[in-house]
């Protein structure tokens, strides 16, 4: 939890590596009131991203994600399969599609409209804490 009493999850971010995507990145972190710094991550992302890991407010989390999706070239993919949130862009997607795997495998399309929704329904469960976005709709 953060000074305010709201609960953070982590995200692992795949920023094109072009410049310009890579600071959309930046901004879009900055923009939801948190950091994503870079990490070596070799061998471990598709060729020509880089790596960012952040940790981001609940309520922050669909701005984050709505932020990229305004600012990337092409769609945004969110997968919730694993122990942390993975958002990377698609190159196979028009530009403002957002594309949300559920834990559960349940895929969601969106477009902007109802993302807050969307992704507080599988943020990954921390504990017995309740996982909601907290906040309201999106930015």
């Amino acid at each position: 939890m953060d000074s305010r009493g709201t609960e953070r999850v982590r995200v692992n971010v795949f920023a094109p590596g072009d410049p310009e995507s890579h600071a959309a990145a930046r901004a879009a972190f900055a923009a939801a009131e948190s950091a994503g710094k870079d990490v070596d991550a070799r061998g471990s992302v598709p060729l020509g991203d880089i790596l960012m890991i952040g940790s981001v407010a609940t309520h922050a989390l669909a701005y984050l994600i709505n932020t990229l999706r305004k600012s990337w070239n092409k769609g945004v993919v969110v997968d919730a399969i694993g122990r942390q949130l993975s958002i990377r862009q698609d190159p196979a997607l028009p530009r403002g599609v957002v594309i949300v795997r559920s834990k559960s495998g349940e895929v969601t399309v969106r477009d902007g409209a109802g993302l807050a929704d969307i992704i507080g329904g599988v943020l990954p469960p921390r504990g017995n804490e309740n996982a909601g976005t907290g906040g309201p709709g999106n930015a």
